[in-house]
């Protein structure tokens, strides 16, 4: 067989051993490619169909405003440098017209970007080693990590390195450009488990089994407007076959979600369409298969032995280091800052010899690698900026909010703004010092609502017949422990939470027994109990009061997001995946190659050419579908591309080298037919559509397109 050398996407170049380098994070390529789609929009060649889902591949997403956009900037478990920091705050300063945001999934958001702006913004960035790519979209999103990755005494491993690892191993890879659905992916250090892995699409949980050193495996897990735990899917798997658990996942995601209604469409739902069970085996399955061919490398991690350590608790203070150093979380209320406050972070960094910054999960931001001695000193002159640093637990309000509709095109009620009004009432509760509320402004719970000791959900509700702003109360939810997903409670006017919140914190304070948790004290209550908590507010819902229908911060009377589309939840056009699965096709063809699978090989070129030959189906205004024959395929691109013999050619020369690499000639030169053929609809899907790209002549021969028009 002739030496194969496996091209992955934007790699450019292979090392003659079958597998290449991990990606850069970041590639002035993508602000070409960024530049260009923003120009075809421009001059109208575009539809806001086409362009919408391409930005939001490179983090550009829509605000509630018209006519601005929020950036999305990636930082896979959350860790930054100081040049990084630096980096976001200017293009913050430049360019943005407000404060930065801290988001629950480690990465940064900056608000109000004029369109004609955000090819600068992203390449300021780039150059700078900084991505937004798939930080939006139906890709594969940030992959997350414990805030104390790398530092904390209980860790197996540092589970920052792996999230970097695997950003590295899949970015741009065509396979997760046009998924079904977004795809979250978490990394726990060890089996407390602080990077929330049953809330996401795959978790994974450093652990040790039987000497050896590897991970647990969970997914289909999620919150959203269906709240599920992830399940089990394996109990242990090595570091190097890491790559490999995604690739699986992501099939299954690719060949089984729901691509006609992507609010079905995560992987949870392929959990409850298959049962835990099967969808176990699914994975198995599919996760053997990935083993058996070439991953992009993977450098060994440094694995140590946990020490006994309390639990990290949030926002935690100081913490000392498993390698005798300390580290600081900063608390920003809500994870807003402005820039000089975000520069000044970095400044105090650099001055005092920081290893790194890492935005948390929970919305702070936590600086390692200092020297025990000057802790006294870093924590005062936080505390100058205007930040906490817990001395004890609780003395810093813990409250997490999603931005709402301050910016959010879907938000219903400003959570921002109520998580503001809070904050005092929720500092010093000595009944739980280290309690969590946390605030989302709508169903999809950005604000992780649902794994708060108290949660807050926005909603619409109507008041005498008109509608106005209420949140749902969640109860005893808990992001580390798998199941505990909060109790549902009573729903209040969105005015009238603040004094529900006091209720409740006191029915907690005076009503738990024997050291209940609050899940534990609100089972207990259960519905009746826990709605009886906040009736005394009853007497104060008056349809005449004008001012339950304003929102906190709103000058607006409330009206709900009726109709609007979740710019996550973006469509794609079809072309667009056809395109990617064509090339991921002819990866696969060269992986299998590589790894001497023949067999796996021809199967993967003849799904390369099955998705290549759609794009040119779809581009004459034929798309058939996956149940059609290769014979009908086939016939159906030579009846409209008959007069281009560039078509006809590649078509003829994939077709002679298949049948010859199937009887068992070499395969080299039907894989180089095989990129002939992808090339050629790619060049093909660039051209303008004319009349005569289509022979109206097809239309009265027999066979093929003519008998599947007519029902033959």
């Amino acid at each position: 067989m002739s030496e194969v050398t496996v091209e992955f996407p934007g790699s450019g170049g292979g090392n003659g051993a079958g597998v290449l380098a991990a990606e850069p994070l970041a590639l002035l390529t993508d602000i070409d490619e960024f530049r260009q789609g923003y120009g075809k929009f421009k001059s109208g060649e575009w539809d806001n169909s086409k362009w919408q889902p391409f930005r939001l591949r490179y983090g550009v997403y829509g605000q509630l405003q018209p006519g601005v956009h929020m950036i999305r900037i990636k930082f896979p478990g959350g860790i930054m440098d100081v040049d990084g920091v630096r980096a976001v705050a200017e293009a913050n300063r430049r360019w943005a017209g407000a404060k930065l945001h801290l988001t629950t999934r480690q990465a940064i958001q900056i608000y109000y970007i004029s369109p004609d702006d955000a090819p600068e913004v992203l390449e300021y960035l780039c150059e700078r080693g900084i991505t937004t790519r798939e930080a939006c979209g139906n890709s594969l999103r940030n992959m997350d990590s414990c805030q104390l990755a790398g530092v904390c005494p209980r860790e197996h491993v540092d589970a920052g390195k792996v999230a970097q690892r695997l950003a590295l191993s899949w970015i741009r890879h065509p396979l997760v450009q046009h998924m079904p659905r977004k795809f979250k992916t978490t990394v726990s250090g060890c089996e407390t488990d602080c990077a929330s892995t049953h809330i996401h699409d795959l978790g994974l949980i450093a652990t040790r089994k039987d000497g050896k050193v590897g991970f647990k495996v969970f997914a289909g897990g999620g919150t959203g407007g269906i709240p599920v735990s992830a399940v089990e899917v394996a109990d242990f798997v090595t570091e190097e076959q890491l790559p490999a658990v995604v690739e699986a996942l992501v099939r299954l995601h690719q060949r089984y979600s729901n691509r006609k209604n992507r609010n079905k469409a995560r992987i949870k739902f392929l959990v409850k369409r298959f049962g835990a069970e099967k969808f176990r085996a699914l994975f198995q399955e599919e996760f053997a298969r990935a083993l058996e061919l070439p991953q992009r490398p993977w450098e060994p991690l440094e694995w140590r032995q946990p020490t006994e350590a309390p639990e990290p608790i949030s926002p935690g203070g100081v913490v000392a280091q498993h390698d005798g150093k300390a580290c600081v979380i900063v608390n920003p209320p809500l994870g807003l800052l402005t820039s000089d406050e975000f520069e000044a972070l970095a400044d105090l960094a650099e001055r005092y010899g920081a290893d790194s910054l890492r935005v948390t999960r929970d919305q702070n931001l936590a600086i390692t690698g200092l020297d025990p001695e000057t802790v006294t000193e870093i924590v005062g002159v936080v505390r100058g900026l205007g930040f906490g640093v817990e001395d004890e637990p609780g003395d810093v309000a813990n409250v997490v909010a999603c931005p709402g509709t301050s910016t959010c095109g879907i938000g219903i009620t400003n959570s921002q703004n109520f998580g503001k009004e809070i904050l005092d009432q929720v500092q010093s509760y000595t009944a739980k010092p280290n309690l969590t509320v946390n605030v989302s402004g709508c169903q999809n719970g950005c604000g992780l609502h649902h794994v708060a000791d108290f949660g807050f959900r926005g909603m619409g509700k109507k008041i005498g017949g008109k509608n106005a702003p209420h949140y749902q109360i969640y109860f005893g939810g808990d992001a580390r422990k798998n199941g505990h997903i909060g109790l549902t409670g009573p729903i209040v006017p969105a005015r009238l939470a603040k004094t529900a919140l006091d209720l409740v914190l006191d029915g907690y304070a005076t009503g738990k027994v024997n050291g209940e948790t609050v899940r534990e004290w609100a089972l207990r209550l259960g519905k009746d109990g826990l709605k009886a908590l906040v009736k005394p507010i009853e007497g104060e819902i008056d349809p005449e009061n004008e001012g339950l229908f304003f929102d906190f911060g709103e000058d607006w009377t409330f009206s709900p997001p009726a109709g609007r589309t979740a710019e996550c939840a973006a469509g794609f056009e079809d072309d667009d995946l056809m395109r990617d699965l064509a090339d991921d096709g002819l990866i696969n063809m060269d992986r299998a190659l590589a790894a001497d699978r023949n067999e796996r090989a021809l199967v993967f070129a003849r799904e390369g050419f099955r998705y290549a030959a759609e794009r040119l189906r779809i581009r004459v205004g034929l798309p058939g579908t996956d149940d059609d024959s290769e014979e009908l395929v086939i016939s159906t691109i030579r009846g409209a591309d008959e007069d281009d013999t560039g078509v006809i050619d590649a078509l003829d020369g994939y077709l002679e080298t298949r049948v010859a690499a199937e009887a068992g000639g070499d395969p080299a030169p039907y894989r180089e037919a095989l990129a002939l053929w992808i090339d050629t609809a790619a060049e093909m899907m660039a051209r303008p559509v004319t009349v005569e790209a289509f022979d109206p002549t097809a239309f009265d021969k027999s066979g093929g397109v003519m008998d599947l028009i007519r029902g033959s």
